[in-house]
């Protein structure tokens, strides 16, 4: 009984070990690697055009209903970044402030931190909001 479980054990691991190596092979040839690095805190790190994600913004409201905080995007990034061009091109930081739907806890909180780059460019982004408003107004 002790030897059947060890040899599933083994079996298992072994199993566990060649989808690693599969997934390790597949990131090396096709070049993506989809952990975002502390550098680069953008949604789309390490992702293709062609793939479909979820995403949220979680930057400061835009005025005019530009664009809301906590708004979802479902589609390619070539997609949402043809929807969102208009405002990009006000304010590039936008682009920063998508994140993966599966990580917006973590990165909402990171946002709220002072001294992280997340912080940065949401203050940023609020700093370009009322410098645009001076000027319009």
């Amino acid at each position: 009984m002790a030897v059947k479980r060890a040899q599933k054990a083994a079996e298992a691991e072994e199993s566990k070990q060649v989808v690693k190596d599969t997934g390790e092979q597949k990131k090396e040839e096709s070049g993506a690697d989809i952990k975002a690095t502390e550098g680069e805190e953008t949604a789309a790190a390490g992702r293709t055009e062609k793939e479909k994600l979820t995403l949220v913004y979680i930057g400061p409201s835009l005025p005019a209903g530009q664009l809301k905080s906590n708004k979802i995007f479902i589609g390619t990034m070539e997609e949402i970044e043809k929807e969102l061009e208009a405002v990009m091109q006000k304010y590039p930081l936008v682009k920063k402030m998508l994140v993966p739907v599966e990580k917006v806890a973590e990165k909402k909180d990171k946002a709220r931190t002072a001294g992280n780059i997340l912080n940065k460019y949401y203050s940023d982004i609020a700093s370009g909001i009322a410098a645009n408003e001076a000027k319009e107004g």
